[in-house]
């Protein structure tokens, strides 16, 4: 008897419980769906970079530029988004301030907007890692089918299309990095937003829906100077197209002082080179030595283009930063054209030279990797792959190249299970026409 009125007294309690919640959901649930996405959304990828590691909400840094391997940030758009909506549910439980709610609504959209101008405009190294990252897929991808025909690999990627002269297309550019965890975010922004505002009472209606226009302020505030110089841009290249070549110097200048992203263009220095010799000025300026740079590593004369590229460094500043990223990359390039000739030893000797200075080279792994093999440095090869596979991120094609690059090293060292284990690695990754690793498995 006892049990049955137990039961009858829990179920009673389940009931109310449930009736509670249904209540609860009834009234809330444009909240309680917005705010699940917005604190789920920041352990999600957001931004896809198409070789190294990708970014959370809570590793997408909002002033510093990202690292090698991306920790999280106090500053980050997710840390920021979590404090903003705790903030807007607290005042909002304490003293029903569904004004507060709206304004905590229109900061998380203003944070989930600004993502890609901040990437496309404040953040200019950012964005050129990720395209760069974008196009050396390809060249990679190339490179293994010359010279690793037993692995066809996954299909090949397609590089997007990234017209990156102008702002509009620098920022859909950031735009087509973004990934799942920034679609969360600002779905659920909206829809804690959609709840604020149905909550509000009389006059505050407006004032809910003019905070909604703070995000388009604040995107077309961190754009100013990109289109300032944009503005001086254009200016400079009407300049030279009427033979106006020191007008459309100064004006490539300007656009340099207003826009980060010229700023570290090695095709605007290139540009003004040109110009200069053109108008007989500036000799020995450190554009000419780029301008010649640039047309050395055109020439597939890369030994030159390192060179002169060299020389503009010496002139420190911005200048010198972006002259040294070239010059390291050139110098990778001159690692492959080597590796072709049959000339491995140099090519491996420059390759970790091209890493060493400038570790962001990260296309350079996969070439150090097979070339290390090549000469028989097995142990080295293995350290390289050891590197990659910290630093490669969701590529699974590269990271089951790599894995399988170390099975090759590992059976020439006579370390049959651990060749093994590296091919089911491979294999486990990328199992779509992974020959390479198959071969390996079967011991042909």
């Amino acid at each position: 008897m006892k049990i049955t009125q137990r039961l009858a007294l829990w179920a009673r309690r389940l009931a109310l419980w449930a009736e509670t919640g249904a209540k609860v959901w009834a009234a809330h649930w444009l909240l309680i769906v917005g705010s699940f996405f917005v604190l789920g959304s920041t352990l999600l990828k957001w931004v896809e970079f198409p070789l190294s590691r990708n970014l959370s909400g809570l590793k997408l840094p909002l002033f510093r530029n990202v690292g090698m391997f991306p920790h999280v940030y106090v500053f980050s758009f997710g840390v920021l988004g979590i404090a903003v909506l705790i903030t807007g549910l607290v005042l909002l439980r304490r003293f029903g301030l569904h004004l507060a709610l709206a304004v905590a609504a229109a900061i998380l959209i203003t944070l989930w907007i600004v993502v890609p101008g901040q990437i496309a405009f404040q953040q200019p190294a950012l964005l050129r890692r990720l395209t760069d990252e974008d196009q050396e897929i390809p060249v990679i991808r190339a490179f293994t089918s010359d010279y690793l025909p037993r692995n066809l690999g996954s299909a090949e990627e397609i590089p997007k299309q990234l017209i990156l002269y102008t702002d509009w297309g620098r920022f859909l550019a950031a735009y087509s990095f973004l990934e799942l965890g920034w679609y969360c975010f600002g779905l659920g922004s909206l829809l804690i937003a959609a709840y604020s505002i149905i909550h509000l009472r009389g006059e505050w209606v407006v004032t809910g829906m003019l905070l909604i226009c703070l995000p388009l302020g604040a995107l077309f505030i961190i754009s100013v100077p990109s289109l300032i110089g944009q503005h001086y841009f254009a200016g400079a290249s009407i300049a030279k197209a009427q033979g106006e070549n020191e007008r459309a110097i100064t004006y490539y200048r300007r656009a340099m002082q207003w826009d980060r992203w010229h700023a570290q263009n090695i095709d605007t220095y290139a540009t003004i080179g040109e110009l200069e010799k053109q108008a007989g000025v500036a000799d020995g300026s450190p554009e000419r030595h780029i301008s010649r740079a640039v047309e050395f590593r055109t020439a597939d004369d890369y030994e030159h283009a390192i060179f002169e590229f060299d020389q503009a460094a010496e002139a420190g500043g911005a200048l010198a930063e972006v002259a040294r990223r070239e010059s390291v990359r050139t110098r990778a390039d001159l690692g492959v054209a080597l590796y072709r000739v049959g000339s491995i030893g140099d090519a491996v000797s420059n390759w970790e030279q091209a890493f060493a200075e400038d570790p962001s080279q990260l296309q350079v792994l996969p070439y150090l990797a097979r070339g290390n093999y090549d000469i028989g440095r097995y142990q080295a090869a293995l350290d390289v792959v050891a590197r990659s596979v910290r630093i490669v991120g969701d590529h699974t094609s590269m990271l089951a190249d790599a894995y399988s690059i170390g099975g090759d090293c590992y059976a020439k060292l006579g370390q049959e299970a651990d060749a093994r284990r590296y091919y089911d690695r491979s294999i486990t990754i990328d199992w779509i026409l992974n020959h390479w690793a198959l071969t390996g498995l079967v011991g042909e």
